[in-house]
């Protein structure tokens, strides 16, 4: 008995040592790169067919996103200090191009560091709205298809943890919740 206690003792020891010998590994080449490869943008489309706006995002969130504070609520993970879901994708890129030509357009006006989301077309589709979350908290800006400027519309930032953050009135016209200061 005292053999076999020893043997399975002699056994567990060896397999708890054998853990301290690993060190950091990494995939070869080819995993890395297909486990860090940019995803395939997400496209609209205006309904005449003239449009195609083109939705480029990242790939992994960055950790001072993972790293903001979070609420936990009836299922819902809020970040409080910007009255918005916490940990959603955002847009990192976004391009105007014509369908009956070649050439992308480059909208100009868009924040430096881009994380838009909530994208809509006006109901005439010559106007695209997006929501777009600076860091302290979440702006409204409307893209004007044809001068392809973009131009931020809210004077208060938005709340957008329930419902829809936004909703366009008439062809110029939104409606959004905003926080009161």
């Amino acid at each position: 008995m005292k053999k076999l206690i020893i043997i399975f003792f002699f056994f567990i020891s060896n397999s708890i040592l054998a853990q301290d010998a690993i060190t950091y590994q990494t995939p070869p080449k080819e995993i890395a790169e297909l486990a860090l490869a940019k995803p395939t943008p997400a496209v609209s489309f205006d309904k005449k067919g003239k449009w195609m706006l083109i939705m480029e995002r990242s790939a992994l969130p960055p950790v001072e996103e993972l790293a903001q504070p979070e609420l936990r609520i009836a299922g819902l993970r809020i970040n409080p200090a910007i009255f918005a879901p916490s940990r959603s994708s955002y847009f990192s890129s976004l391009l105007l191009k014509g369908i009956q030509g070649t050439a992308t357009g480059v909208i100009s006006g868009l924040p430096l560091n881009l994380k838009a989301a909530n994208v809509q077309w006006s109901p005439d589709e010559n106007k695209i709205a997006f929501t777009n979350n600076n860091g302290k908290g979440i702006d409204l800006y409307v893209i004007d298809v044809k001068t392809k400027k973009a131009i931020k519309t809210n004077k208060s930032l938005l709340n957008i943890l329930l419902g829809n953050a936004f909703e366009w009135i008439d062809n110029n016209t939104l409606l959004y919740k905003a926080i009161v200061q």
